[in-house]
């Protein structure tokens, strides 16, 4: 896997260099003879041997990286300070492994400046035992991807790094050489963002092929997952062959171009035709990419099965993704065309027998369009006009068989009447979609959508249904449900308008149903399902009627007076926390500004430092900024680049049952998310770990009062429940679509009535979701405050807007007296 930047970070010594001072062109592309090294001229980092093998003939430079080290590593000595390496495309070093171990070894290219900025492009691979790889560093890029706009007129250190060795591993390092010819999607000035570009593209020559194979030419091709590329001419015309290593994630390759980006606009797509050489299915994928931030994903892609000894054609269609609407590229800008496997679990190999453009622009292809064939689907500010008969049968097998139908990390044929669906291995929602008829369905006289699924499986399996309205995917205008079926069961799946895995949800607009789909999540071997009998059912007053709507995040709210002197309910009630953050200083017998575990939490771009919880003015203020460091300040604890601020009650103050309200302002910058959730603590009286005392398990709950995603921007809320741990045996109930307006400061109140069997969420004093359930924790729970960043929350962290705050007024909790 990728080293994190983080760790490079904290490994990173700087080499000085003046910036007036020119840079040494080196004599030949050879950065490294070991012949005529100078070892002692190495910078070392956590103790590295050193030494010259002649064992193999030729000398060789020798490392020996030392166990449990973290990241050791050694920098090239530079004559004068600094390379001038702007003719060359990137960096290379031959490395083997002679260790008995796996290794993953990173090579790291420097420019003088600020660590804390990253000015650096990095990569790694991985080497097993007695294996010998190239490792190679393209400026502009890390790991494959586009990164720092590294200047390579002023390269000032080459570094070269085990990752976190787990005893002591040995290389040999054959050369570290510059190659390639100098690109001008690389020249940037240091610091810049990667550069757009002005220049016109290049148009191929010709619309019948983009890349015809020769020798000289496929040792041109940037790879991914090492996949070996070859000329095969046994079919009298030269088409590339590329062999996939099985288990090797996403294998692939990108084609060279003639120039920068080509220019496509005159065309439709582009394809390729692939035959499959092996003897099991394989999943091939095409990606057209325009240049720009990866994060953002500039791209159009597509995927298709391919039969052993099949041979098919996959197309990307210019504004589409797997058929459907997808990232409005331009095609006069293209600055990559990636090829890819998807996971394939055997070694495999393809014929690539051409790659072309296709069509004309602005001519519809329906072969590769996510459309029926009839026409497209609802729009988005209009009624569909075809409805099913009063039977509400959606689909007709034996008239239509499977066409329009389409497929993301799935296939599909008709068996018995029944569609027996295939979902792959490894991907992360394969999908079925069902075909739509023209404008979409009218569903008005419906309040559901059903399917029968049959589990032919072995094993217990999740099944999703997700039902669609027109509409921007970042406004998720969908709803889903799911359903666990036993090994050999048959169950009917139904989706309820208007709700989401039984809570309220999206209001769906029945009469615009635009897409039906079924999916199951993260399968880890292929998994078939038997589905049948898709009808609408139901009456439309079974429609979910939700107590919030979008709509209500324009409503200007003003908070009744009432509120934080009592709970919204009648009753006895007894106050047994007021925590209004008075003074400058935490008070620490109710709080602790870290987890009871070490942390940091997995899969979150954020660790917390305690510096970032600041009491002052009566309010707890929550600092998010980009700030490097250790989980708690403390070196033993991993690093993490965002740091952010927590406070939880654990060992300090808990409760079973009640009211519980805090005061909040919510942060705006992108990224962040926010929260106010009780955990179980079964206590230190039980005689448990803290671990056993904290599991959700055994009648315990974890309860989400606040989830708020900045990205959502204002007005909008989840919360939620979780119980049954978190591994396979987990289960959820809850919704993202609570909705609420403006107060005249910007300060609103959430709060959570907890009774037995019962959880009644509230949003500035109005009743907004209940969930009555007897699975309803009955464990007294401690109470945790703070901002998470990524995980659940976008990754494309808005650094403009930090640092950002998020706010608490106060913490308020009540008990009814009978149950003190």
């Amino acid at each position: 896997m990728p080293l994190p930047r983080s760790v490079l970070a904290a490994l990173f010594v700087l080499v000085t260099a003046c910036a007036a001072q020119a840079a040494t062109t080196p004599a030949s592309p050879r950065l490294l003879d070991p012949a005529t090294a100078d070892i002692n001229a190495f910078k070392l980092e956590k103790d590295p041997g050193l030494s010259i093998d002649t064992s193999t003939g030729s000398p060789l430079l020798k490392v020996v990286f030392p166990a449990n080290s973290g990241y050791p590593g050694i920098n090239l000595p530079i004559p004068g300070g600094a390379w001038d390496l702007s003719a060359y495309a990137g960096v290379e070093a031959e490395v083997a492994n002679i260790s008995q171990s796996r290794v993953n070894i990173g090579l790291r290219i420097d420019n003088p400046g600020d660590w804390k900025k990253a000015p650096w492009n990095s990569n790694n691979v991985w080497l097993s035992p007695g294996e010998a790889k190239t490792v190679r560093v393209v400026f502009g890029e890390s790991y494959g991807k586009p990164g720092y706009a590294l200047d390579a007129s002023r390269v000032n250190n080459v570094k070269i790094l085990a990752d976190n060795p787990k005893q002591d591993i040995a290389v040999l390092i054959k050369s570290v050489r510059a190659f390639g010819t100098a690109d001008p999607r690389v020249a940037a000035s240091p610091g810049s963002p990667a550069p757009t570009f002005s220049t016109p593209a290049a148009a191929p020559a010709s619309a019948d092929v983009l890349f015809t194979p020769t020798a000289e030419n496929i040792a041109t091709i940037k790879t991914e997952k090492s996949p070996a590329l070859s000329v095969d001419t046994s079919t009298g015309t030269p088409a590339l062959k590329v062999e996939f290593t099985g288990g090797s994630g996403y294998p692939g390759l990108d084609f060279p171009l003639p120039g920068a980006t080509i220019n496509l606009a005159a065309f439709a797509g582009v394809q390729a035709e692939i035959t499959n050489l092996g003897t099991e299915r394989l999943n091939i994928n095409l990606r057209v990419d325009n240049p720009g931030d990866w994060r953002k994903s500039p791209w159009n892609t597509n995927g298709i099965w391919i039969p052993a000894g099949a041979t098919q054609t996959v197309k990307v269609t210019f504004g589409q993704s797997h058929g459907g609407p997808g990232y409005a590229l331009d095609a006069s800008r293209i600055s990559v065309i990636k090829l890819f496997a998807g996971n394939p679990k055997q070694t495999s190999a393809i014929l690539v027998k051409n790659l072309r453009p296709f069509g004309t622009a602005g001519v519809r292809d329906i072969a590769a369009s996510s459309e029926s064939t009839s026409a497209p689907a609802a729009a988005a500010g209009k009624d569909a006009t075809f409805s099913p008969p009063i039977s509400g049968e959606l689909l007709d097998l034996s008239k239509n068989g499977l066409t329009g139908f389409k497929y993301n990390d799935s296939s599909a044929v008709i068996e018995n009447g029944k569609i027996k669906v295939t979902f792959q291995a490894g991907s992360n929602y394969p999908n079925i979609q069902f075909p739509i008829p023209k404008g979409g369905w009218n569903l008005d006289a419906f309040g559901n959508i059903e399917v029968t699924i049959t589990n032919p499986n072995q094993r217990r399996v999740t099944a999703f249904m997700r039902v669609d309205n027109p509409g921007h995917w970042k406004t998720e205008p969908w709803n889903t449900e799911n359903l666990v079926i036993e090994a050999g069961q048959t169950k009917t799946l139904t989706l309820t308008f208007g709700q989401q895995n039984g809570a309220p949800a999206f209001p769906l607009n029945s009469k615009r149903i635009s897409a039906i789909q079924i999916f199951i999540v993260k399968p880890k071997t292929d998994t078939t399902l038997v589905l049948s009998d898709l009808k609408a059912s139901g009456s439309p007053s079974a429609v979910a009627a939700g107590l919030t709507s979008p709509a209500d995040r324009n409503v200007p709210v003003t908070p009744p007076a009432w509120l934080g002197q009592r709970p919204p309910v009648e009753g006895n009630w007894v106050q047994t926390l007021n925590e209004n953050f008075e003074g400058d200083k935490l008070n620490d017998k109710l709080w602790t500004t870290r987890f009871p575990w070490d942390g940091p939490q997995p899969g979150q771009l954020q660790r917390y430092a305690p510096e970032n919880v600041i009491v002052g003015g009566g309010v707890v203020s929550f600092k998010s900024e980009k700030r490097h460091g250790h989980e708690n300040n403390d070196p033993a604890r991993p690093t993490r680049e965002y740091t952010s601020g927590l406070i939880q009650s654990y060992d300090k103050f808990t409760q079973k049952y009640g009211y519980f309200e805090a005061r909040v302002k919510f942060p705006t910058a992108r990224g962040l998310w926010p929260a106010f959730w009780l955990m179980p603590d079964r206590g230190a009286d039980s005689g448990l770990n803290q671990w056993q005392r904290r599991d959700t398990g055994k009648g315990a709950m974890e309860i989400d009062i606040i989830e708020h995603l900045t990205e959502w921007g204002p007005g909008r809320n989840n919360v939620a429940v979780h119980w049954d741990g978190y591994g396979d045996k987990h289960k959820a109930w809850g919704t993202s679509q609570l909705y609420f307006g403006p107060t005249p400061d910007g300060w609103h109140t959430f709060g959570l009535l907890w009774e037995p069997g019962k959880l009644t969420w509230f949003i500035d004093g109005k009743k907004v979701v209940e969930y009555e359930n007897e699975r309803v924790s009955n464990v007294p729970s401690y109470i945790k405050l703070n901002t998470q960043m990524g995980g659940w929350a976008t990754k494309d962290v808005d650094l403009s807007k930090l640092p950002d705050y998020f706010k608490v007024d106060y913490v308020r909790v009540w008990q009814l007296k009978d149950r003190r």
